[in-house]
């Protein structure tokens, strides 16, 4: 038995860790713009109704290949924490004696196969975007540092010695 608590635990402390490692870091911060009431003035708005209904509009912007890394980072975060629910509360319920012991490591076991599973698609998703940006971030440096030469063009001014 204290075997199994054992791996229990392991399991949950191994999710946790993939958890901690999949939070965003903190030090960016993003500005969003101004809104639009305070750039256009409120009179003009309620005098034309159509363009109050237009600033009301707010479009979807689509998501850029950071803000998918940033999702299949979350997604990770999540699926750690609800498996580590669902473990306890599978736990609860065979200290409760409301299932056998029996069950209670089918369903752990189950449970655990299930989150790494998931666990493991969203990793290599991740992986697999990370290195497609990484790769395209390379193509752009290595474009832009064939862009700029480093051979300098020499052209004489008119008229002087040099250029007759």
């Amino acid at each position: 038995m204290k075997s199994r608590n054992f791996l229990v635990g392991t399991v949950m402390l191994g999710l946790l860790w993939h958890t901690a490692a999949a939070q965003p870091s903190k030090g960016k911060t993003r500005v969003d713009a101004p809104a639009m009431e305070s750039i256009v003035p409120s009179a003009s708005t309620q005098s034309n109704p159509v363009l109050s209904d237009l600033m009301a509009f707010k479009p979807e912007m689509p998501l850029g290949p950071g803000d998918v890394l940033k999702g299949y980072e979350i997604a990770m975060s999540l699926l750690a924490d609800k498996t580590a629910s669902d473990l306890s509360v599978i736990v609860q319920y065979q200290q409760d004696d409301q299932i056998t012991r029996e069950q209670a490591e089918y369903l752990l076991w189950q449970r655990y196969q299930v989150a790494m599973m998931q666990y493991q698609v969203l990793s290599a998703l991740h992986d697999v975007l990370k290195h497609d940006m990484d790769e395209s971030a390379q193509q752009a440096r290595t474009a832009l540092k064939t862009a700029h030469s480093d051979s300098v063009l020499e052209v004489p001014f008119p008229g002087s010695s040099s250029a007759r």
